[in-house]
């Protein structure tokens, strides 16, 4: 049901965000012969895989976190072959994160699955439910980008 007026609209968004997102990460499922992962070891993933070479402080901020609590997850998702740790060329003391093969095959694997899953529920829908999604996109990610950047986290 669409907002009444502008006072209902956060909470919608966020009502539904939740909801997509939850529904996202279940119809994702996990890469073939690997166990569930937890969300901040996936999240951990997804900053590498999006920007190899990031280190453990760097992701503690954009995550958040506590940079002892990114430091064990990286040591978990490293010994679980996912990550590799590399020297920075330039100061032997930083160490930088990349992901590994094993993790590009499987994020390549649960972005397929994901791309194909969303492609058939959007194809359930009307012609125009999709142009108004496509539509609202833009503005969407406008506003994650303010959020993101908000000194308090919500």
């Amino acid at each position: 049901m669409p907002p009444t007026d502008h006072g209902d609209l956060p909470a919608e968004i966020t009502r539904t965000s939740w909801t997509l997102h939850r529904a996202l990460r279940q119809s994702q499922g996990t890469p073939r012969g690997e166990n569930p992962r937890p969300l901040a070891q996936v999240e951990v993933l997804k900053l590498v895989d999006s920007r190899p070479g990031i280190t453990v402080r760097e992701i503690a901020e954009a995550l958040r976190m506590q940079p002892n609590n990114v430091s064990t997850l990286v040591s978990n998702l490293t010994k679980d072959g996912f990550l590799d740790r590399r020297a920075d060329p330039t100061d032997g003391r930083v160490i930088q994160l990349h992901p590994t093969a094993k993790m590009r095959a499987a994020s390549t694997e649960l972005a397929d699955r994901l791309d194909a899953g969303v492609s058939d529920a959007l194809a359930t829908l009307s012609e125009q439910s999709r142009a108004r999604i496509a539509a609202a996109l833009p503005d969407l990610r406008a506003l994650a980008e303010v959020l993101g950047a908000q000194d308090d986290p919500i």
